[in-house]
């Protein structure tokens, strides 16, 4: 088993974050944010899942 959770950014993709006890709250749980435009940070194995919701436009450009 593995320690290791990868993150991914639903706003910008990327995948660098910083994690803070301050940003803890029931929908991030880890207190991760992006540190490019500041979103909550999603677990990479609920990306697909996080995609077909609709929450997310699919057009990646901005």
């Amino acid at each position: 088993m593995t320690n290791h959770i990868h993150f991914r950014c639903p706003c910008c993709h990327g995948s660098q974050y910083r994690t803070s006890s301050f940003d803890v709250t029931e929908g991030n749980p880890f207190g991760a944010k992006c540190i490019f435009c500041k979103s909550k940070m999603i677990t990479f194995d609920n990306v697909a899942m996080y995609i077909q919701s609709g929450q997310t436009p699919l057009d990646f450009r901005k």
